[in-house]
Protein backbone atom coordinates (compact mmCIF):
# COMPACT_ATOMS: atom_id res chain seq x y z
CA UNK A 1 0.00 0.00 0.00
CA UNK A 2 3.01 2.30 0.46
CA UNK A 3 3.29 2.62 -3.32
CA UNK A 4 -0.38 3.46 -3.85
CA UNK A 5 -0.98 6.79 -5.53
CA UNK A 6 -2.81 9.48 -3.62
CA UNK A 7 -6.40 9.88 -4.74
CA UNK A 8 -6.95 13.50 -5.81
CA UNK A 9 -10.21 15.12 -6.88
CA UNK A 10 -9.52 17.97 -9.30
CA UNK A 11 -12.36 20.44 -9.88
CA UNK A 12 -11.39 22.57 -12.84
CA UNK A 13 -12.47 24.01 -16.15
CA UNK A 14 -12.09 21.67 -19.15
CA UNK A 15 -9.17 23.55 -20.72
CA UNK A 16 -7.00 23.05 -17.62
CA UNK A 17 -7.59 19.29 -17.32
CA UNK A 18 -5.00 18.25 -19.96
CA UNK A 19 -2.37 20.36 -18.17
CA UNK A 20 -3.14 18.69 -14.85
CA UNK A 21 -3.12 15.24 -16.43
CA UNK A 22 0.27 15.87 -18.01
CA UNK A 23 1.76 17.22 -14.79
CA UNK A 24 0.23 14.81 -12.27
CA UNK A 25 -0.87 11.52 -13.86
CA UNK A 26 2.40 9.80 -12.97
CA UNK A 27 2.09 10.90 -9.34
CA UNK A 28 -1.59 10.79 -8.39
CA UNK A 29 -4.78 8.85 -9.10
CA UNK A 30 -6.84 11.68 -10.60
CA UNK A 31 -10.58 12.18 -10.76
CA UNK A 32 -11.85 15.25 -12.59
CA UNK A 33 -15.08 17.19 -12.41
CA UNK A 34 -16.18 20.31 -14.24
CA UNK A 35 -19.59 21.01 -12.68
CA UNK A 36 -20.93 21.54 -9.18
CA UNK A 37 -23.46 18.72 -9.62
CA UNK A 38 -20.74 16.30 -10.70
CA UNK A 39 -18.56 17.38 -7.77
CA UNK A 40 -21.40 16.88 -5.30
CA UNK A 41 -21.77 13.26 -6.38
CA UNK A 42 -18.01 12.68 -6.25
CA UNK A 43 -17.75 14.06 -2.71
CA UNK A 44 -19.35 10.80 -1.54
CA UNK A 45 -16.16 8.97 -2.56
CA UNK A 46 -12.87 8.90 -0.70
CA UNK A 47 -10.18 11.37 -1.70
CA UNK A 48 -6.87 12.26 -0.08
CA UNK A 49 -6.94 15.86 -1.34
CA UNK A 50 -9.36 18.07 -3.25
CA UNK A 51 -7.86 20.67 -5.58
CA UNK A 52 -10.20 23.30 -6.98
CA UNK A 53 -9.48 26.05 -9.47
CA UNK A 54 -10.86 29.54 -9.04
CA UNK A 55 -12.57 29.33 -12.45
CA UNK A 56 -14.23 25.95 -11.72
CA UNK A 57 -17.86 25.78 -12.89
CA UNK A 58 -18.16 29.48 -13.68
CA UNK A 59 -16.20 30.55 -10.57
CA UNK A 60 -17.99 28.32 -8.06
CA UNK A 61 -14.84 27.42 -6.11
CA UNK A 62 -16.24 28.86 -2.86
CA UNK A 63 -19.52 26.97 -3.38
CA UNK A 64 -17.64 23.70 -3.77
CA UNK A 65 -15.48 24.47 -0.74
CA UNK A 66 -18.55 25.10 1.43
CA UNK A 67 -20.19 21.94 0.07
CA UNK A 68 -17.10 19.80 0.73
CA UNK A 69 -16.76 21.08 4.28
CA UNK A 70 -20.45 20.35 4.98
CA UNK A 71 -20.36 16.67 3.92
CA UNK A 72 -19.24 14.02 6.43
CA UNK A 73 -17.09 12.11 3.88
CA UNK A 74 -15.20 15.15 2.64
CA UNK A 75 -15.13 17.64 5.51
CA UNK A 76 -11.75 16.45 6.80
CA UNK A 77 -10.19 16.15 3.34
CA UNK A 78 -7.64 18.92 2.67
CA UNK A 79 -9.07 21.35 0.11
CA UNK A 80 -6.56 23.38 -1.89
CA UNK A 81 -7.74 26.37 -3.90
CA UNK A 82 -5.65 27.30 -6.92
CA UNK A 83 -5.60 29.91 -9.63
CA UNK A 84 -4.14 28.66 -12.91
CA UNK A 85 -5.68 30.78 -15.65
CA UNK A 86 -5.21 34.46 -16.47
CA UNK A 87 -2.43 36.57 -15.06
CA UNK A 88 -1.00 36.86 -11.59
CA UNK A 89 -3.24 38.43 -8.97
CA UNK A 90 -2.15 41.70 -7.39
CA UNK A 91 -1.21 41.58 -3.71
CA UNK A 92 -4.55 42.83 -2.39
CA UNK A 93 -6.64 40.36 -4.42
CA UNK A 94 -4.30 37.52 -3.53
CA UNK A 95 -4.51 38.33 0.18
CA UNK A 96 -8.30 38.66 0.06
CA UNK A 97 -8.81 35.30 -1.65
CA UNK A 98 -6.29 33.64 0.66
CA UNK A 99 -8.10 34.92 3.75
CA UNK A 100 -11.53 33.91 2.39
CA UNK A 101 -10.46 30.39 1.43
CA UNK A 102 -8.87 29.74 4.81
CA UNK A 103 -11.87 31.21 6.65
CA UNK A 104 -14.08 28.70 4.82
CA UNK A 105 -11.83 25.79 5.79
CA UNK A 106 -9.45 25.42 2.86
CA UNK A 107 -5.88 24.31 3.45
CA UNK A 108 -4.67 27.23 1.39
CA UNK A 109 -4.71 29.21 -1.83
CA UNK A 110 -2.04 29.15 -4.54
CA UNK A 111 -1.70 31.61 -7.41
CA UNK A 112 0.30 29.38 -9.74
CA UNK A 113 1.27 32.31 -11.94
CA UNK A 114 2.87 34.00 -8.92
CA UNK A 115 4.81 30.80 -8.18
CA UNK A 116 5.87 30.52 -11.82
CA UNK A 117 7.28 34.05 -11.64
CA UNK A 118 8.99 33.43 -8.29
CA UNK A 119 10.33 29.91 -8.87
CA UNK A 120 10.19 29.26 -12.61
CA UNK A 121 7.78 26.95 -14.42
CA UNK A 122 9.26 23.56 -13.50
CA UNK A 123 9.96 24.44 -9.87
CA UNK A 124 6.46 25.88 -9.45
CA UNK A 125 5.00 22.65 -10.80
CA UNK A 126 7.13 20.57 -8.43
CA UNK A 127 6.34 22.82 -5.46
CA UNK A 128 2.61 22.42 -6.13
CA UNK A 129 2.90 18.65 -6.43
CA UNK A 130 4.82 18.49 -3.16
CA UNK A 131 2.20 20.68 -1.48
CA UNK A 132 -0.55 18.25 -2.51
CA UNK A 133 1.48 15.33 -1.14
CA UNK A 134 2.12 17.13 2.14
CA UNK A 135 -1.57 18.02 2.53
CA UNK A 136 -2.54 14.38 2.06
CA UNK A 137 -0.17 13.34 4.82
CA UNK A 138 -1.23 15.93 7.40
CA UNK A 139 -3.01 14.54 10.43
CA UNK A 140 -6.74 15.29 10.44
Amino acid sequence: MANAKLNVLVAEVPEVIPLVQEAWRAHFALTFCTSLAEAETLLNKRFDVIVCGTHFAESKMFDLLRMAKSKPKSQAVPFLCIRVLDGELDGTAFQGISIATCALGAAGFVDLNRWRREYGFDQAREKLRQLVVSLAHQPT
